[in-house]
């Protein structure tokens, strides 16, 4: 599987456009898979290839430095790409990390929050995970991996599916414009959530001013039927149930106009931001 996502890997990145700048970074790859050499696989996590422009010859040496291990520290591996991008700030940089792993993160070093710290940082990356010849616990890390960081992820089981997956997401504009509707898909789902929550809640609401409305119409009629109040008072009494019902409807109904409208507006500042986002970084050269 080593030899063929280093095969791949090269000849996705000698695809890629002539000013683009490229590095590699490998995790987990000294030591062996014993127990004995877990601490020390978990903390390797190496830059073979420094960031710069593609160099068929160096890159290709780069790759040949490592072998397989045993331990998978994905956490690792993304905190030192934090590290490796830093001068390449988002406003003025498309920065994409492609995250290729064979498993699950065996190191507990906390992947998912590795990711979330890189996505959230001034690099602004997009961060694709590919899971090759994965079992299913481990495309579930990688899914939630690319999930909490909104990137794409794609699960391929042998060479020709991982060219074709690294194929697929060589063109930058491409991979914007599906990060962009899966954000919107997001952003639609949570406003969809938000309005059935406020249906309910305004829905409840409108449930208890109608029986406290039922319960004191039935008290006051059995209090003025058992003689206990005069129709004077019953009257009275009656034309100030329904002011202050009216009242409460009219509160109810303020209240889920404000809870729309701040939901609607919740919703299109989303939309503004991730449009921005995605128009900023496919300006960028």
């Amino acid at each position: 599987k080593m030899t063929s996502a280093k095969d791949s890997i090269l000849n996705f990145v000698s695809k890629l456009p002539k000013d683009a700048k490229v590095g590699i970074r490998v995790y987990g790859h000294k030591g062996t898979g014993s127990d004995s050499d877990k601490a020390l696989s978990c903390s390797s996590s190496e830059l073979v290839y420094p960031i710069s422009n593609f160099n068929e010859g160096e890159f290709q040496t780069a790759l040949n430095k490592f072998s397989t291990s045993g331990w998978t520290p994905i956490g690792l591996a993304l905190r030192e790409a934090k590290n490796d991008l830093a001068s390449f700030d988002g406003a003025n940089n498309t920065n994409i990390v492609y995250l290729v792993s064979d498993g699950i993160d065996t190191c507990d070093d906390q992947p998912i929050e590795a990711a979330k710290e890189l996505y959230s940082s001034n690099i602004s990356p997009i961060i694709n995970v590919i899971g090759f010849d994965v079992d299913s616990k481990g495309q579930n890390q990688l899914r939630e991996i690319a999930a909490a960081t909104e990137g794409i992820y794609g699960t391929v089981t042998n060479e020709g599916e991982l060219q074709k997956e690294l194929d697929n997401l060589s063109n930058l504009t491409e991979q914007w414009k599906e990060w962009l509707e899966q954000g919107k898909q997001k952003i639609e789902s949570k406003k969809i959530q938000n309005d059935l929550a406020i249906f309910s809640y305004i829905t409840h609401e409108e449930g208890k001013a109608l029986k406290e409305g039922i319960k004191i119409d039935l008290i006051l009629f059995e209090l003025h039927e058992a003689g206990r109040m005069s129709d004077e008072s019953l009257e009275y009494l009656e034309t100030k149930h329904k002011d202050y019902h009216l009242w409460i409807q009219e509160e109810i109904e303020k209240f889920k106009v404000e809870l729309e409208s701040l939901n609607e507006k919740s919703f299109s500042e989303a939309i503004n931001k991730l449009e921005s986002k995605y128009i900023s970084n496919t300006n960028t050269q």
